[in-house]
């Protein structure tokens, strides 16, 4: 039986579908998402399978060695260590800018009612996808093309991690709610100093926490 799609265009629906199943570990790692099998079950034109895998290659969700067909990627220490050390060099100091201006735009301020509403559930993909819209509205608030386009190239990748937090349950999403409040607490203040400190805070506890769950 066909898997059935939102109502959507019939691609980001597609790519929409599968990224909710990587996400939440139905798709599990190592596993070859090739065009046959998503145009197998999702009844779709082997095309628009192609454009969908391939998205999701360039969100970070799928990686292509030569040769081979789109797996989602492991998550090992080197890679974890890499995603947050680049994470926390982008973000950490884009909050004491923020700081420094007081700059909380309504954006930022909508992303995170909208993590708030998502930390009361359960549901992986969408806890995972707008926590990643909060640091994403708190980045581009800074209205730097090139700052947002490096931070979204590692934000993309590190919701494999976000995910594997929320599917090991190694984080309660209360707990990250009351972290990103601690960040825009200091950026309302005005506290450079403090905006760095608990953001780098954020970014070492579940960086912590997961790579703590990899080596047990």
């Amino acid at each position: 039986m066909a898997i059935r799609l939102a109502t959507q265009s019939i691609g980001d629906a597609l790519v929409t579908s599968l990224r909710e199943r990587i996400l939440t570990d139905e798709i599990r790692v190592g596993t070859a998402v090739t065009e046959a099998s998503v145009t197998a079950e999702y009844d779709v034109a082997r095309q628009t399978a192609k454009a969908a895998i391939e998205r999701l290659v360039g969100e970070g969700l799928l990686e292509r060695t030569a040769h081979r067909s789109a797996r989602v990627p492991s998550l090992d220490e080197t890679r974890v260590r890499d995603l947050y050390f680049a994470r926390g060099v982008v973000e950490v100091r884009s909050y004491q800018l923020l700081a420094e201006k007081r700059l909380l735009t309504s954006e930022v301020r909508k992303a995170h009612e909208e993590f708030r509403a998502s930390a009361t559930g359960s549901d992986v993909a969408s806890i995972v996808q707008t926590d990643v819209e909060f640091h994403r509205a708190l980045i581009d608030s800074l209205e730097s093309e090139r700052l947002s386009r490096a931070h979204g190239l590692v934000i993309n990748e590190i919701r494999l991690c976000l995910a594997q937090v929320q599917n090991a349950h190694l984080l309660a999403p209360g707990e990250i709610l009351d972290e990103h409040e601690s960040i825009l607490a200091a950026i309302r203040d005005g506290a450079p100093d403090r905006a760095g400190e608990v953001g780098q805070q954020h970014l070492d506890h579940a960086e912590r926490e997961l790579l703590s769950y990899l080596r047990g």
